[in-house]
């Protein structure tokens, strides 16, 4: 990574601004350009970066060239008592995705759980945003999504057969933070690639393959994502389950590969929500208090030899979140000359950090 001295570091409203311009700018009505510029910085203030801003680019082109709607008119395909099924009319992921865990949570709150799948979408970007949500409403929430294709490998594989799905887990607290596990199937996420890629760093091997299946240490060629061991692979074939069929369509391997262009290509990434209305199961307050007991217990179990301290699932974000909130958010150069890129390609002035 470059000198401090070489970053931009900006404001985490100003960002929010500049990102929501360019969406109208792309035709995306206010509400939601807000809503997305909102998942993207959140993403960036908790130290994501492969999931902030630094894919507004690439879904600005994706507009552009007709992927993904701005105005996507989502509509629910059949429903019950506890459950929903989306088709999201290819608009933009995050728009989609708000819609259908708000959907979640109105539906728990009746029927104790709810459960929607999603189909016709695009990359909703970090999962946890979404199960925060739930969290914030004093619920568990739980996702996964395929993201539209496949970009991982069978455990032993040496080609794409699987989407490189997340898991993501929130449980709410009273006192600690929620805990929060967003993890990939792979042993990396692909958007930590680019971000490798963009910085000009190196990445370890074991991270990823070339088209031929060669390991590499290149990000440049790594198009391929290796599973967390057989464990993640197994994950990510159940988790594809969920996004693929379950909302009446084709598994990732029947698909063709994942769209890191922002190009023409219909996405059709599928998506699955669950909440659960922790007060109708047991008591909240009860509930909450024993979350921030073990988290406590946790944080302060012994540690092994040079290891400072132990976190919770989350923790480490949430930090992060705090302090950028004070400091702002150190961007790349290359991430802010992307979005510098792409603003003027829209007719935008220079961003209000130069």
């Amino acid at each position: 990574m470059p000198p401090v001295d070489q970053e931009v570091r900006v404001r985490a409203e100003t960002l929010r601004g500049y990102a929501a311009e360019l969406l109208v700018r792309a035709d995306v009505p206010a509400a939601d350009a807000a809503l997305t510029a909102e998942t993207l910085v959140e993403s960036d203030l908790r130290n994501v970066t492969s999931h902030g801003t630094r894919a507004l680019p690439r879904y600005l082109r994706s507009l552009r060239a007709g992927g993904t709607r701005p105005r996507p008119n989502v509509t629910t395909v059949r429903e019950g008592p506890a459950f929903a099924v989306l088709d999201g009319d290819a608009g933009l992921g995050q728009v989609v995705a708000h819609r259908a865990m708000t959907r979640a949570i109105e539906i728990a709150r009746r029927s104790g759980v709810g459960a929607v799948a999603v189909a016709n979408s695009n990359h909703y970007g970090a999962a946890a945003y979404w199960v925060m949500m739930a969290a914030d409403q004093g619920m568990i929430g739980v996702t996964t999504t395929n993201g539209g294709g496949k970009n991982m490998a069978a455990f032993g594989g040496a080609e794409p057969v699987v989407g490189n799905s997340p898991f993501a887990f929130a449980a709410p607290a009273r006192e600690e933070p929620p805990i929060v596990l967003d993890m990939a199937t792979g042993v990396v996420a692909q958007g930590k690639i680019a971000v490798a890629a963009m910085r000009g760093e190196k990445i370890p091997f074991g991270w990823g393959l070339t088209a031929e299946g060669e390991p590499t240490d290149d990000p440049t060629r790594a198009t391929l994502v290796l599973p967390l061991g057989a464990k993640g692979y197994g994950l990510a074939l159940m988790m594809d389950v969920l996004s693929g069929p379950l909302r009446g369509a084709v598994m990732s391997v029947r698909t063709g590969p994942f769209n890191l262009d922002g190009d023409a290509r219909p996405p059709n990434a599928g998506h699955f929500f669950l909440a659960l209305d922790v007060a109708q199961f047991t008591d909240l307050d009860a509930f909450k208090d024993e979350v921030d007991q073990a988290t406590r217990a946790i944080r302060a179990s012994r540690t092994q030899r040079g290891v400072e301290r132990v976190y919770l699932p989350g923790e480490i974000e949430w930090n992060h979140k705090l302090e950028r909130a004070k400091s702002g958010i150190p961007l790349h150069p290359a991430h802010a000359a992307s979005l510098e890129e792409v603003g003027r390609e829209l007719g935008a002035g220079p961003p209000p950090w130069r």
